[in-house]
């Protein structure tokens, strides 16, 4: 009776170690650490890399939203005050100011490169705020009339700041198309003015 009852107690402390040692388990599967069982854990989306993810960032941190009450598109011409990208080149040499405008309020530009088939526009020189962020040269090949790309190291302009581009021209064009390319963030539900 004495190896019976031994046994029969032996059997119930396995089976309530065997127990507890499975509720553990489960209960370290299913909660992380700092998370309450039965919530489960949030994963942080990683932003883009380079330029878009910095004006990202620059957004969610000035204007204090989450990524899902911000737009990321492409940048477009009503973004710098443009209603086309057709640049009006009136002069032989640098025409400054052929952009001059101001980034809108809740919104934040990532400029990464440009796309050009004119025949006229050689040099394009960027400033955001006082100071030039990018000279670069443009300067079509002559004979060849396809559209060529460019990329440029990023350009990152915030909300309110002026951004002016000049551009430097070999002959006068009231139509070359100087395509500036990159992304736009901003708040969401802006519309363009």
């Amino acid at each position: 009776m004495a190896k019976n009852k031994t046994m029969l107690i032996l059997g119930i402390v396995g089976a309530l170690t065997l127990l507890l040692l499975i509720k553990k388990k489960e209960a370290v599967a299913v909660a992380p650490v700092g998370v309450p069982v039965g919530v489960p854990a949030v994963a942080e989306a990683s932003l883009p890399a380079g330029c878009q993810g910095q004006a990202i960032q620059l957004a969610q941190q000035q204007l204090g939203l989450p990524m899902e009450e911000l737009t990321v598109r492409s940048l477009i011409p009503q973004d710098l005050g443009l209603q086309t990208w057709s640049l009006n080149l009136a002069a032989v040499g640098w025409n400054t100011g052929v952009i001059n405008t101001s980034v809108a309020d809740n919104r934040f530009i990532c400029i990464t490169g440009v796309s050009y088939a004119g025949t006229s526009a050689e040099s394009v020189r960027v400033r955001v705020g006082a100071s030039t962020v990018a000279q670069f040269s443009i300067q079509h090949v002559p004979g060849i009339t396809t559209t060529h790309y460019i990329d440029i190291a990023p350009i990152l302009a915030q909300q309110n700041l002026p951004v002016s581009v000049d551009v430097y021209a070999s002959a006068i064009s009231a139509t070359d198309n100087v395509i500036l390319v990159g992304t736009t963030v901003e708040k969401r539900g802006m519309l363009l003015a």
